[in-house]
């Protein structure tokens, strides 16, 4: 040191480290930043004093901007994070690319973890902390993605470099040096008030070509307001990122979840504005970080945590998909395509009084890659698309999605809510109010629409035989059974001009519909009957790829411009007149005689047990569909018979109704209910079970219905008939159920399985020994429970001695009739002697003479086939 003065003074402090903050820094005046580390702060206003000392500012221990973990128990799901952030639909762009590197600063790091093993290229611990906060954040941005185990990440390929704690600017900077770190990820803060040497060094970083990317803060981060400034994250040369939910549409009490993590609501338990992170005009953008599932140390994964630390990687990992499609692009225009590709969230009225303090919105991947992809490669030509399913990547023909009749990008509400909540209900109808249809149409393309093209939108009755116009354009009736008139079964509901849709931009259009009264269907199936929909975009600048045929299935697997909508909601809730299932028509839309299977199965890798498992399911055919069927030869498979010819109880997957021989253009119906057993109830509470119609001889799929069965907590209940009962042949006995409390059907069958009485009481006089089953079901949900009761009938009976007491005779009056041989014995109770008496076992009464008997107490024994079976005692005078 040139100054000897100084030297001298700094040479008699404390001092346990004196560096260069900033070191390979190109800032002059950062330059002649120097870190000094003492022993405690009774220092500073002496360094201070010093004429060569410029300025002094404290150096503040960064910390993780993550809740604890253990405020709430409940389940994240990362899989609804990333439908929410559109992440799919950016992989089918890029997976990322392992080159570029994402830089987390943060505390410590499991690099022998499962998801991070392969992800972690270098780790630099200089640091003693075991701090999870690191583990977690890291997960976020790049776990192992199709890896077979964990969790996915937005950044997928994409491979990190980790350096430990201390949390300040002069690590950003280390970080910052090491090559092939593009990004860099912070979710935690420093400082409450800013610093003109760290702004600074951000500013020195971004024009280095390298992103910082910073959480926002978790609302109380900085005092009670939670729109005050958090640093690093509200300099100017960072991206500052808050939260939002993603698990549960609004206004929705999860069963599992309760009100937490509403998706795109800022607040993190719904309706509770004082639950929310940080918000202020310096945040960029959010993304969802409640209840977000990902990695903890040794081995484990965590899903309890909230915070902005969770929204921030999430927003790292996107950066490093933009830059794999256009490596050159600067954290300027990095910044600007988040920010300008954001999904709006201010229409949401829980974020209403958020205006302009959430930044642009919520992060959407896949417009962001597509539009960082189009700077690089700019294509021509329109593609507007709805999805079939989401494993639809737009791609024609769609060669990916198993059922194209469950399009999420179609769903009914009964109000006018769906712009923020596309969870889909079952249409309702109302002679006053109308249902509202809302159609969600993506620009694929990298070309802004004209704002010219047209969406239609049309209805069938749910059917699984649908063709192209017939049962959409208002052509087809068919005829009430009853009263001959000519009902409809479809129409078109309406024509919306679809406005411009930039780069990767997806729009949400609303047509209202006046759903038709389902009393004009009740005598052709009474039970709840619920419709299709289907939306086809015509477009002059996007044709249909593939020209449209009769076949619906084929015109949408061919044709991203159709969409369709063919679900049965079936919400198994306490109700007084509960629906437990829903009608789908099936027919023959040939103009020739044919055979077609039904297929009964449940979604692939679905988790927990299937619904066939936990309730009754049964089908129901017409008299229509069981003819064709009967006709057929009756085959089945994973089906068992009911005491009802048409109705079938499913056993197993992949349940088949075979060979219905239908003639050209006929149509019938099944109704299909779910009657959860309480027996076998779970906690699990959607279930997804699809009916699919195959040409019998072809297997092709003709169409299908997709039945979404969702179930509330309730209390259990079981069945009870009593204890097993024994009586004598000719005796009747009353059979009593238990009353479960609630309002609810007891039926009894007999041993073949006929319904013989409904009632809580029943009395019979069986025969023989039989064993009755007791049904009880609910009349709020359809649940059901069974029992069983034995009445064993004794066939042998002494029915009386007459006289009794007697003198001289006594006539014995029985029942043997089913007993190859029969004597009566006669014992003297007191000595023991005995006499037997063959008697006729197809008589019913004998005379014994007991005049020789001495007086006393006797008892009388029918022995029949060997063994006692009754007695009765007599008294000889």
């Amino acid at each position: 040191m040139e100054n000897n003065d100084l030297e001298s003074f700094l040479n008699s402090k404390p001092i346990y480290q004196f560096k260069r903050a900033f070191p390979n820094i190109s800032n002059p005046y950062l330059q002649r930043v120097y870190y000094i580390e003492l022993n405690d702060d009774s220092h500073l206003a002496s360094l201070s004093s010093r004429t060569e000392i410029e300025y002094t500012e404290y150096v503040y221990e960064g910390q993780p901007l993550l809740e604890p973990d253990d405020i709430e128990g409940i389940d994240g799901n990362v899989k609804e994070a990333m439908e929410l952030i559109k992440a799919p639909q950016a992989w089918n762009i890029t997976t990322g690319n392992p080159n570029i590197l994402v830089g987390v600063v943060d505390t410590y790091f499991d690099t022998d973890h499962d998801d991070l093993i392969n992800k972690i290229v270098q780790d630099i611990d200089d640091s003693s902390s075991t701090n999870k906060h690191g583990t977690q954040v890291s997960g976020v941005v790049a776990a192992d993605t199709n890896n077979g185990i964990g969790i996915p990440s937005i950044g997928y390929n994409t491979k990190l470099v980790t350096m430990d704690s201390p949390l300040n600017t002069m690590r950003v900077w280390e970080m910052a040096q090491i090559p092939g770190v593009k990004v860099i990820n912070g979710s935690w803060y420093d400082s409450c008030s800013p610093s003109s040497i760290n702004a600074m060094v951000y500013e020195d970083i971004w024009n280095m070509g390298i992103t910082p990317i910073f959480a926002a803060g978790n609302g109380n981060t900085c005092g009670s307001d939670p729109t005050t400034y958090v640093y690093p994250a509200a300099y100017d040369h960072t991206i500052a990122v808050s939260a939002v939910g993603h698990i549960s549409p609004r206004e929705t009490n999860h069963p599992v979840y309760g009100i937490v993590s509403w998706k795109d609501v800022h607040n993190r338990i719904g309706n509770d504005p004082t639950t929310t992170m940080t918000h202020n005009d310096k945040v960029d953008v959010c993304a969802p970080g409640y209840r977000l599932y990902t990695l903890d140390n040794n081995n484990n994964y965590r899903n309890t945590s909230f915070g902005t630390s969770l929204s921030s990687p999430m927003v790292a990992g996107l950066a490093a998909l933009l830059l794999d499609v256009n490596p050159n692009l600067t954290p300027d225009q990095i910044r600007d395509i988040i920010k300008n590709t954001a999904d709006n969230i201010y229409q949401i009225p829980e974020n209403a009084p958020y205006q302009g303090l959430l930044g642009t919105g919520r992060i959407n991947a896949y417009r962001a890659v597509l539009t960082a992809q189009c700077m690089a490669n700019p294509t021509t030509g329109l593609d507007l698309a709805m999805r079939n399913s989401d494993f639809d990547d737009g791609t024609e023909p769609d060669n990916s999605t198993q059922q194209p009749w469950q399009s999420n990008d179609i769903w009914v509400r009964n109000q006018d809510d769906g712009i923020y909540n596309d969870d889909h209900q079952n249409p309702e109808y109302d002679p006053n109010d109308p249902n509202y249809v809302y159609v969600r149409v993506s620009n694929n393309s990298c070309d802004t629409s004209s704002g010219n093209d047209q969406l239609k939108l049309y209805w069938a009755k749910a059917n699984t035989s649908l063709s192209w116009p017939q049962h959409w354009d208002g052509s087809l009736f068919i005829t009430d059974p009853v009263t001959g008139q000519d009902i409809l079964m479809g129409d078109e509901i309406g024509t919306i001009t679809i406005p411009p849709i930039e780069i990767g931009e997806t729009k949400i259009l609303k047509l209202q519909w006046s759903v038709p009264n389902p009393e004009d269907y009740e005598n052709i199936n009474p039970n709840p009957w619920h419709f299709c929909l289907l939306a086809r975009i015509e477009s002059t600048d996007d044709p249909m790829t593939f020209t449209e045929g009769s076949h619906i299935t084929t015109n949408v697997l061919n044709n991203n411009n159709i969409a369709w909508k063919n679900t049965t909601v079936v919400d198994i809730e306490p109700n007084s007149t509960p629906i437990i299932g829903g009608v789908v028509a099936v027919g023959n839309p040939f103009t020739a005689q044919k055979s077609f299977k039904l297929e009964l199965v449940r979604e692939t890798n679905e988790l927990g047990k299937a619904i066939y498992e936990e309730a009754e399911v049964s089908i129901t055919m017409d008299n229509t569909i069981y003819t064709a069927w009967n006709n057929g030869g009756k085959a089945k498979t994973n089906l068992k018979d009911t005491r009802q010819n048409e109705r079938k109880i499913v056993t197993a997957d992949n349940a088949v109704l075979n060979n219905i021989s239908l003639a050209p253009n006929e149509i019938g119906t099944i109704n299909l209910e779910f009657n959860f057993l309480t027996k076998e109830y779970t906690d699990k509470n959607e279930y997804v079970y699809h009916v699919i119609q195959r040409d019998a001889s072809t297997n092709d799929i003709i169409g299908g219905e997709t039945y979404i069965v969702r179930k509330k907590p309730r209390d259990s209940f079981s069945a009870d008939a009593g204890n097993d009962k024994e009586i004598d042949k000719n005796e009747s006995t009353t059979l009593t159920a238990s009353n479960i409390n609630e309002d609810a059907t007891y039926n009894w069958y007999d041993p073949e399985g006929n319904l013989i009485y409904t009632g809580s009481d029943l009395t019979v006089s069986p025969e023989i020994t039989k064993i009755y089953k007791l049904e009880v079901i609910s009349n709020l949900d359809g649940f059901k429970d069974y029992d069983e009761i034995e009445v064993k009938v004794n066939p042998y009976k002494l029915e009386s001695l007459v006289p009794n007491p007697a003198i001289s005779q006594v006539t014995v009056n029985y029942i043997a009739d089913e007993a190859n041989s029969a004597y009566l014995m006669v014992v003297n109770t007191t000595t023991g002697s005995s006499d037997n008496y063959i008697i006729d076992t197809t008589l019913n009464s004998v005379v014994i003479d007991i005049s020789s008997y001495t007086s006393g107490i006797y008892e009388v024994i029918l022995v029949a086939d060997g063994e006692a079976q009754t007695s009765q005692t007599l008294i000889k005078q």
